[in-house]
């Protein structure tokens, strides 16, 4: 057997003022900036160059939040909590604007289905990491839980 998973990550960008980052996407709306892991690449390499190139922002990373699967397209999705350390924000090409805004301006914004169930996870995370597994056409949560961290 062949396997062919692809690997994403993500990351929820939080500022000194508590707002997280947002981009508006071309294909989707508004989301929270990430991308596609390169060949060679570790997790954390690929989340920190998906920001800067996304948002022009520079960031740490802070936490593991959760994982996700398209079980049609066989993408794991990855999703992090970082904390803002600098750079200017500015548009690329695969955002049409970049800009903070507070939590709940975040959830009215995101409208994207797996983005917005993916953003409501990054936001209520705790002591527990979200795992589910999704069907993206139409979109629909075939498995889902959340873990502790440990035994």
């Amino acid at each position: 057997m062949e396997y062919t998973h692809f690997v994403s990550v993500a990351g929820l960008v939080y500022n000194d003022k508590d707002e997280v980052l947002l981009l508006e996407s071309p294909n989707r709306g508004w989301e929270y900036p990430g991308g596609m892991v390169e060949p060679g690449e570790t997790l954390q390499d690929a989340l920190i160059r998906e920001i800067k190139e996304e948002t022009g922002a520079d960031v740490e990373i802070t936490g593991f939040i959760g994982v996700c699967k398209n079980i049609q397209k066989d993408v794991v999705n990855i999703d992090f909590s970082c904390k803002y350390i600098g750079g200017e924000l500015a548009t690329s090409d695969e955002s049409l604007h970049v800009k903070w805004v507070n939590k709940d301006d975040a959830l009215n914004l995101v409208t994207f289905p797996l983005t917005k169930k993916r953003l409501e996870n990054m936001l209520t995370t705790g002591e527990t990491i979200s795992c589910f597994n999704f069907k993206r056409e139409p979109f629909e949560i075939v498995a889902e839980g959340k873990f502790t961290v440990g035994r």
